[in-house]
């Protein structure tokens, strides 16, 4: 088996196992507690509503895709065909829902970050090979990721036992979503990948719907942040030196 259909196997089993382990967090209440009770216990404001993860199923689904899709000859010799970070991706992937369920939340901080790389370096792939498709797949996924490892370390924080006044905790979400927004806004650009902003884009919009009745501030800044987003799309249409893009 020539290398890099070996690689691309692997990226299938390992997607698989990725799965596997998603499913068995959700089914088998691994670590005695289901996804929703560590939600709940960690709450902070800016946990998203319960819905916007749903988003997840659009992104294993994009991942799948492209996985059907490293088959075809328009994508035998590229840069992720012939490297192993998707496999590592994946590994993490399913090494975040363990730590997570067993409420190892440093430890989760650590694969999360971890995970947060290996996408970025996919995308980076992605944007020297000049290729579309790889480019909505892993920007749609590192732009959720950006979102989770805001909110893992929320998490580690709150787990520390770090105690603020209400004031002081609406003070800080302010901060990480404009925070947030800068940095996703500058990535898209540094990448010339706008299809960031789409996970982003709705995780901002979760946390608006989560937040509008009871902290209108937070709910509508995460509505500003979200626009603002989008509106840093028009970057990569006057990008100057931007080459021409295939799928």
């Amino acid at each position: 088996m020539k290398k890099e259909t070996r690689i691309k196997v692997f990226n299938l089993i390992a997607f698989a196992a990725a799965l596997y382990v998603n499913y068995l967090s959700v089914v088998t209440r691994m670590g005695g507690k289901s996804i929703r009770e560590l939600s709940d216990k960690y709450a902070n404001l800016f946990t998203p509503a319960n819905q916007t993860f749903a988003i997840w199923s659009l992104i294993y689904t994009l991942v799948f895709v492209f996985l059907i899709a490293q088959f075809f000859p328009r994508y035998k010799n590229t840069l992720f065909g012939n490297s192993y970070l998707f496999l590592i991706s994946c590994l993490l992937n399913a090494g975040w829902i363990v730590a997570w369920q067993f409420e190892w939340i440093g430890l989760s901080l650590v694969v999360m970050l971890g995970l947060l790389a290996s996408l970025a370096l996919i995308n980076q792939q992605a944007d020297r090979e000049k290729l579309v498709l790889p480019k909505i797949v892993f920007g749609v996924y590192l732009g959720w990721i950006c979102i989770a490892t805001i909110a893992n370390v929320t998490t580690w924080l709150i787990s520390l036992k770090v105690a603020l006044p209400f004031s002081g905790q609406v003070f800080v979400t302010l901060a990480i979503l404009i925070i947030a927004a800068i940095i996703v806004a500058w990535v898209m650009k540094k990448l010339s990948n706008p299809f960031l902003a789409i996970a982003v884009t709705w995780a901002f919009y979760g946390v608006y719907t989560k937040r509008v009745a009871d902290v209108p501030e937070i709910a509508y800044t995460a509505l500003g942040m979200g626009i603002l987003v989008l509106l840093s799309i028009g970057i990569f249409s006057i990008r100057p030196g931007n080459r021409q893009q295939h799928a």
